[in-house]
């Protein structure tokens, strides 16, 4: 891209930022395009710094994903495989076994998997993992088709430990952060990183939890703002910080980085991760489709991350928010500031190719 383009780009990604910070969908956003090998343009806003980190939440997801191609893709297991075959705490135990029976990796990487879309896990501290998925599923209706649920990335993450025989954290470093040469992509981020913070407590769990009836008392206060800990409530209070579904801080370079990998990519899975899945309308392996992803995919975190790349336009961008940091709880979803900001990066990319 010519310096005059890139500097056109630079102009109207900063001012897509400066616009929706104006209009109190984030106080904090750092923003970067790029095309299959380099940076566009970059841009942040508010208290965001150039270096700075964010709790990806739900991109955690993608991650986990990532992980599980590579397991696949070394003939450790199939997309087909069934999720007893490789958990064998839901072989031993009799209700698991027939309700999970039939459940595939397919199915979590897909939401197809009949599971809940949430429980609050930490609602029934000091129990393990799988007595607490044992009553939650005891005391929710399977789902039907596709349904969104953050249990299904719990569960990858399992596999993933189980496979490697070493815990999560160092899953990601030592098999994906380090062979990709991601950067800076962590459950752990040291303290004297530059954390952009996510939010005040925990006040829309707390409101989950009173919705079903669920007491836990030991949410964060209200007053308190997050930072250097995960937001999401059963990675922080039930999973120390680490697990499948959420708990990674990354600095927006190592998604780039990640989404350029699957831009570049020849394998035939990491290609169909990015297509729409039969039977899971706006999903595909691990990744979100539909209108928000222009001839492309990408996926979404609570904290008001995203990510949206176009393989076929050679295009991308990632965006990461803060919009939960409002003391008041007034925060807005993102969804209209991420489809401009993709709009106007898909129209860079059909207009280059």
């Amino acid at each position: 891209m010519e310096a005059k383009d890139k500097a056109r780009l630079q102009r109207e990604i900063t001012d897509i930022l400066q616009r929706y910070q104006g209009a109190g969908y984030f106080p904090s956003a750092s923003v970067r395009v790029f095309d299959r090998h380099e940076t566009l343009a970059a841009a942040w806003v508010g208290d965001a710094r150039e270096d700075s980190l964010f709790d990806v939440a739900s991109l955690t997801k993608i991650a986990t994903a990532t992980q599980i191609f590579h397991l696949i893709r070394q003939g450790r297991m199939t997309l087909q495989t069934a999720l007893r075959s490789l958990l064998p705490e839901i072989e031993d135990d009799p209700y698991l076994r027939e309700r999970m029976r039939d459940i595939s990796l397919f199915q979590l990487l897909t939401h197809t998997s009949t599971l809940p879309a949430w429980y609050p896990f930490y609602s029934r501290q000091g129990q393990d993992f799988y007595a607490v998925l044992a009553y939650a599923l005891q005391h929710t209706e399977p789902t039907q088709g596709m349904v969104y649920s953050d249990l299904n990335f719990m569960l990858l993450g399992k596999v993933i430990e189980r496979a490697y025989g070493k815990p999560l954290d160092r899953c990601l470093q030592e098999e994906l952060v380090d062979p990709l040469r991601l950067g800076q992509m962590t459950y752990h981020p040291d303290p004297g990183s530059p954390v952009v913070p996510s939010s005040y407590g925990n006040p829309i769990e707390k409101q989950m939890c009173r919705d079903r009836g669920i007491s836990f008392a030991g949410f964060r206060p209200d007053s308190q703002p997050v930072a250097g800990q995960a937001n999401d409530g059963n990675c922080f209070y039930y999973f120390g910080g680490v697990s499948g579904h959420a708990g990674i801080f990354a600095h927006p370079a190592a998604y780039e980085r990640l989404c350029q990998f699957y831009m570049t990519a020849s394998d035939p899975l990491l290609i169909e991760a990015q297509r729409e899945q039969p039977g899971a309308p706006g999903r595909g392996l691990g990744f979100q489709t539909g209108i928000s992803y222009p001839h492309g995919c990408g996926h979404t975190g609570f904290t008001g991350t995203g990510i949206y790349f176009s393989s076929a336009c050679g295009i991308g961008v990632v965006s990461f928010t803060n919009r939960l940091f409002y003391p008041e709880g007034n925060s807005q979803q993102t969804w209209e500031f991420r489809r401009a900001l993709h709009e106007a990066v898909f129209a860079l990319g059909a207009e280059r190719y």
